[in-house]
């Protein structure tokens, strides 16, 4: 029944619903197919080559392709040669496109956002030719007078040679074309920074943590806004002659510092109108949008492991309703990317080949079964599952060939390392040509416990066995983690012990701290906090300490060593443990879900007693029952 007064309310949400259905400006209903592309990178003749076997335009260049959404994952520009023409075009088919019922979409990358706020870094001398011709001399006489006033000292002639190199012919025509007025500025400075086409969410680099919870409107509302905000205080100083042309995106703050100054010193009454817009482009330094966890900027959904990812990635979906996230951004040399079993999908394949030797690729979704073209292409591919292996990024070996080279290698030297209770060695082992360096540990203060008929949990709760090494490195691959090398049970001069893969260049968190190495990493290190927190709650892990946890030393991705006193009974969180939250992403809910008692009995058996492997289970239960769902 419904009540007096609510018959505005039913209308009012039938209308609503109507509008959802028929898409906002950020969530768009495509009836026909989506031809998605990532970052062009100035590569024209490969992208056109692309959109005319994807049949989105014809041998002329017009659009021919209906009602098809042609999406761009930004980075258009920079780098190649023909980034005007791309550009140009884009500007052409949107029009085109339109007309014919279909649309073209881009999100705006970091390349677009650089050249757009000044930032020149990575324009090359290509780029700034084709924009030669709209440079009169009388423009560039202009600029070198302001330049000249800002470097008073040494001949015109020299000065005028130096400013020729550091400014090339088509520089400042290229910054008026991509200004705020400017013919390429103006159209891509209208264009959204993420943006949801059917059941999938476009954006250039992804969705950081701090992100999750936003909604498509209040992630373009906010970086739109600082970027309006930005360049139009770029405008305001360079109209009022207080940032010249040439002074570049590197040296623009030190500049306008000198000129607020210098201005208040002869000024110290009076504040000038270009002082607040000064004051902004500061401020800014601080702006999401140049931070690296903006939408344009940032690389976890790329880069960072999986299972911590997805649960900011699942958030996000869940947020925004889509089921797949579709990034540029992160090149990988020509492979369409599929990443955390399908909910994230790396589009930029290094479309510029002589800078990223990849290949131009286009995700097509709406023709039946999404799939990849890839240029010259005539079958439909599907993208390639991503290579999670740590084995082949350490070694460039497969887990089983790391097993038999440990198993069958001639130890050549035996180095004891000196360090911890167990008194590990370093042993490297050879094979034919090729040397693999190991940890050899034989500790083991209960001999034949998963053998005994009834396990005590007073006499046992101490125990220190390299043998739960191997089983932590066992159960490291059941779930997938790939976060601990590959570890053996391996007799070494009549010694039985573990044998694990040398975590090569690698730091632990104790030497980073002492070193007071920053953690300069894509991967947040709490991010990463949260699978540590997940796995030695599983495995009731007390010895987590500072020596343990390893960074790679080079993008400080976490690693993991030293399990010889986990694996304890008890159906409670490791101490440690007792009050961290516990975020778990549905993918690697799954995989947990998936563990049974015939699977751990046949994987673990040899090293853990049934009851050891019961408490598995009875924490894996605990995990999924107290962790919080990215659903929420």
């Amino acid at each position: 029944m419904i009540r007096p007064g609510s018959s505005f309310l039913l209308l009012f949400v039938l209308l609503l619903s109507s509008l959802r259905a028929l898409g906002s400006d950020y969530d768009i209903q495509a009836p026909g197919r989506v031809v998605a592309f990532g970052d062009v990178h100035g590569a024209y003749d490969d992208w056109v080559a692309l959109l005319q076997e994807t049949e989105v335009i014809d041998d002329a260049l017009n659009w021919s392709g209906g009602n098809t959404h042609l999406v761009s994952l930004g980075d258009l520009i920079d780098r190649g040669p023909g980034s005007r023409e791309v550009v140009e075009l884009m500007i052409k088919l949107d029009t085109q496109a339109e007309a014919a019922g279909g649309a073209v979409h881009i999100v705006l990358g970091n390349h677009e956002v650089m050249v757009m706020t000044g930032d020149l870094a990575y324009v090359s001398a290509a780029e700034y030719a084709a924009f030669a011709e709209d440079e009169t001399p009388g423009q560039r006489d202009e600029a070198f007078n302001a330049y000249r006033q800002a470097n008073p000292g040494g001949e015109d002639q020299e000065v005028r040679a130096t400013f020729d190199e550091m400014y090339p012919a088509g520089y400042f025509a290229l910054r008026r074309a991509y200004g705020v007025d400017g013919a390429l500025g103006k159209w891509l400075g209208e264009q959204p920074f993420v943006l949801k086409v059917n059941d999938k969410v476009y954006m250039h680099g992804g969705i950081a943590y701090a992100h999750m919870g936003d909604s498509l409107e209040e992630i373009n509302d906010k970086l739109q806004s600082e970027f309006r905000n930005y360049r139009s205080d770029v405008a305001v100083l360079e109209d009022a002659g207080v940032l010249p042309p040439h002074v570049d995106y590197a040296s623009r703050l030190r500049f306008l510092n000198a000129a607020a100054e210098a201005y208040v010193a002869a000024n110290p009454s009076m504040q000038p109108g270009w002082f607040e817009p000064m004051l902004r482009l500061f401020e800014a330094q601080e702006a999401v949008l140049f931070s690296d966890d903006s939408p344009n900027w940032y690389r976890g959904s790329a880069y960072c492991h999986p299972y911590s990812e997805a649960f900011v990635t699942e958030r996000f979906l869940y947020r925004v309703g889509a089921q797949q996230l579709v990034i540029g951004h992160t090149p990988s040399r020509g492979q369409v990317i599929d990443r955390m079993e399908g909910r994230v999908i790396r589009l930029d394949t290094g479309m510029l080949a002589s800078v990223y030797r990849g290949r131009a690729a286009a995700l097509i979704s709406g023709d039946g079964e999404d799939y990849v073209h890839y240029l010259g292409s005539e079958e439909r591919a599907q993208a390639s599952i991503e290579n999670r292996s740590l084995s082949q990024k350490m070694v460039g070996m497969s887990d089983p060939e790391v097993e038999e080279f440990m198993r069958t290698g001639e130890s050549v030297a035996i180095e004891d390392i000196g360090t911890g209770i167990t008194k590990p060695q370093r042993v490297t082992l050879r094979q034919g040509d090729k040397e693999l360096v190991t940890a050899f540990k034989h500790e083991d203060t209960h001999p034949g416990l998963q053998d005994r008929q009834n396990y005590v949990e007073r006499r046992n709760k101490h125990s220190d066995r390299y043998i739960y090494d191997v089983a932590a490195y066992e159960l490291d691959r059941l779930l997938d983690l790939q976060l601990i090398s590959v570890t053996i049970p391996k007799t070494l001069d009549g010694q039985d012990g573990a044998m694990s893969m040398w975590m090569t260049g690698t730091i632990n968190e104790r030497d980073r701290l002492e070193k007071e190495i920053p953690f300069n990493s894509y991967c947040s290190q709490y991010g990463q906090y949260r699978l540590r927190f997940i796995f030695d709650i599983l495995v009731h892990n007390d010895d987590r300490n500072l020596t343990n946890i390893l960074w790679t030393d080079d993008s400080f991705m976490m690693r993991f060593i030293d399990h010889s006193l986990a694996f304890r009974v008890r159906d409670q969180r490791p101490k440690q443990y007792r009050k961290v939250r516990v975020e778990l992403s549905d993918l690697f809910r799954e995989k947990l879900e998936a563990l049974d008692r015939s699977t751990l009995d046949e994987t673990l058996r040899p090293y853990l007693h049934p009851r050891q492997i019961e408490a598995i289970l009875e924490r894996r239960d605990r995990i999924l029952k107290e962790a919080d769902r990215p659903a929420g």
